[in-house]
């Protein structure tokens, strides 16, 4: 990976570390009372609307040789689930999401050893042409890093080819926990959080947004999870360029690090609740989105984050395949009026978005 600008420092001291671990660790009556006071901050922060996307995810290949332990969606060139979508089938995906009236495409997919960087540039541009007005949230900074060691150029020059071929945002994906000692372990192929932090930050500096999440439930503590949050918000604070932060709870069961007993079987409910309300307690207006994801908990409990600091329920999907892959069983689409009917039942405000999150409409 070629970087040409200089290192980006963000210190956690170990008193900001433990002050945040111990939100994470409420149980009880305690935790009650931090749910209570996360819904507070919801309500001052961004008021009683709770939000939605019709989007559409696109995998467009499951080959990857990267092998990170937690993933049950990968696989080798020669399996016989193996697949790597054509830019004609990737077409035929995106005028589908065309009739269905999508806003973004969501592009992830494995990090295949057949792609060249103009593999990538090619899928970009083949979107943009079949449906110019759909906005296009693709790739991760792992991607990103593999395309610059590709084609033997800066971050910042793939981030500039990027662009210019109509990518509008970027998965803050491959995230996981921020934290080297952890990584080791649940992904030692992948890059370092140094690394993501690096081009996550120069992806902001070029102008383009991207969301932040974390993966937890797995070999983590709840130390690693504050480090983590704490990482985020300095970022946030130094490039406002994160437009949410989505928590994904691991999807244990058919996953390497599970099997192989080096991983516990996922958050529980009160590790999801705890996370959801000390992330809106820590970002504050900072990052003011807090998504709870019904693919990895369910509606019933996505429903209930939303009393945890959440005021967004994500997207349509239409298909979803990594985490299906894992193990999950809470589905692959989910239509506007079921995210409509959980929402009000909430007595929340329902209302569409696109990626940037403008409201687009009001239910």
């Amino acid at each position: 990976m070629v970087i040409s600008t200089p290192s980006f420092e963000l210190e956690v001291t170990a008193q900001e570390k433990r002050a945040v671990t111990k939100l994470l660790t409420q149980r009880g009556s305690n935790l009650l009372q931090l749910i209570q006071q996360a819904n507070s901050a919801r309500e001052e922060q961004v008021g009683n609307i709770v939000t939605f996307i019709r989007n559409q995810n696109l995998n467009f290949t499951n080959i990857c040789y990267k092998g990170c332990r937690f993933c049950g969606f990968g696989v080798s060139k020669n399996h016989p689930s193996a697949y790597y979508m054509s830019l004609d089938e990737i077409r035929d995906h995106v005028l589908q999401a065309k009739q269905r009236e999508v806003t973004e495409i969501t592009l992830t997919g494995g990090i295949n050893p057949l792609a060249s960087f103009q593999t990538y540039i090619d899928i970009i541009k083949t979107i943009k042409k079949t449906a110019p007005n759909i906005h296009i949230h693709a790739y991760s900074p792992f991607e990103v890093k593999i395309m610059s060691e590709l084609a033997g150029i800066s971050v910042e020059n793939v981030f500039s080819e990027l662009k210019k071929a109509g990518l509008g945002s970027l998965c803050g994906t491959a995230a996981e926990i921020l934290v080297d000692d952890v990584r080791k372990i649940i992904c030692p192929n992948k890059l370092t959080t140094g690394e993501w932090i690096e081009i996550i930050m120069l992806a902001h500096a070029k102008g383009i947004p991207s969301t932040s999440t974390i993966m937890y439930g797995h070999v983590e503590q709840p130390q690693h999870i504050a480090e983590h949050l704490l990482i985020l918000k300095k970022i946030q604070e130094t490039t406002n360029g994160f437009t949410e932060f989505i928590p994904l709870p691991f999807i244990h069961h058919n996953t390497p690090l599970y099997k192989k007993g080096l991983a516990r079987p996922g958050s529980t409910g009160m590790e999801d609740l705890a996370l959801l309300a000390t992330s809106r307690i820590l970002f504050g207006k900072l990052i003011p989105n807090i998504q709870v994801s019904w693919v990895k908990t369910g509606l019933k409990f996505a429903q209930f984050g939303l009393l945890a600091g959440a005021n967004d329920v994500g997207g349509t999907l239409f298909e979803e395949k990594i985490s299906k892959s894992a193990g999950a069983s809470h589905g692959t689409f989910q239509s506007e009026e079921t995210l409509i009917r959980i929402i009000k039942d909430a007595k929340r405000k329902p209302a569409r978005r696109d990626t940037l999150y403008n409201i687009i409409q009001y239910y």
